[in-house]
């Protein structure tokens, strides 16, 4: 019994800090509604997402504290059991809380990495530091086809 429980208690804990893309349309009122699309880490406190930009959609990550301005990213995506590898020379914010991986999923020079982004099953990052520790983070990919559909729906 204390087997089974303890079982029980560590999927629970594993499904809710491996979540998967959520969608939403953000309406307060004010502003015109715009969209997101997130993955959350709570582990980490962190959240993988999505953006709709001038130049299409944009691939970021937000969390946590980054010391170089301009951090390389190394990204392993799990597509049907194989490892597809990634390496991005990424910006920060000018806060350090978030780095910016592909500023347009839909360009065609990222062809490769976005089919892996929708048939993926999971990711895992780390962000390489020069001057502090490197950080990583894992997330599911669970309905990452469907909100990059959801994000890309209205632009030109």
């Amino acid at each position: 019994m204390k087997k089974l429980t303890l079982i029980t208690t560590i999927m629970l804990v594993m499904g809710t800090s491996f979540g998967q893309w959520i969608t939403k349309t953000i309406d307060n009122g004010l502003d015109a509604p715009y969209k997101i699309a997130y993955c959350e880490n709570s582990t980490k406190n962190a959240l993988l997402k999505l953006e709709q930009t001038e130049e299409g959609v944009a691939f970021y990550l937000t969390g946590g504290y980054h010391c170089d301005d301009y951090p390389s990213v190394d990204l392993v995506i799990m597509v049907n059991g194989e490892p597809q590898r990634y390496n991005f020379s990424c910006t920060k914010s000018s806060d350090g809380t978030t780095v910016f991986i592909v500023m347009n999923l839909l360009d065609t020079e990222q062809a490769s990495f976005l089919a892996d982004f929708k048939r993926g099953s999971s990711i895992v990052m780390r962000i390489n530091e020069s001057h502090c520790e490197d950080d990583y983070f894992k997330f599911s990919m669970a309905n990452s086809t469907k909100a990059l559909e959801f994000m890309s729906l209205g632009l030109k």
